[in-house]
C-alpha cells in the first residue's frame, strides 16, 4: 500500500500488524472536543475507508454543529 489517498482528506499507510490513515486536514478544537479523530486504525483496507469515511462524515456534521453555534 504504502502511502496513498484513500478518502478525501485522509492518507493511508501499511503498518506491520495493519493498516494507519491520518488526516491531512486539521480539525477544530471543537471537532476534536465531540469524537472526531486525526487518526485510525485497522487491520485491512476496507475497514480503515470505512472508518476513515465515518469519520469524514462526522467531521462534517460537527463542523455544521459548530458553525450553527455560533449564529446570533
Amino acid at each position: 500500500m504504502g502511502q496513498k489517498p484513500l478518502v478525501s482528506d485522509w492518507y493511508g499507510e501499511l503498518l506491520d500488524d495493519g493498516f494507519v490513515a491520518r488526516r491531512l486536514t486539521s480539525l477544530t478544537d471543537y471537532q476534536m472536543l465531540n469524537g472526531c479523530l486525526s487518526e485510525v486504525q485497522a487491520r485491512d483496507e476496507g475497514e480503515l475507508w470505512l472508518l476513515c469515511d465515518a469519520q469524514t462524515r462526522l467531521s462534517e456534521r460537527i463542523a455544521l454543529a459548530e458553525a450553527t453555534r455560533r449564529r446570533p
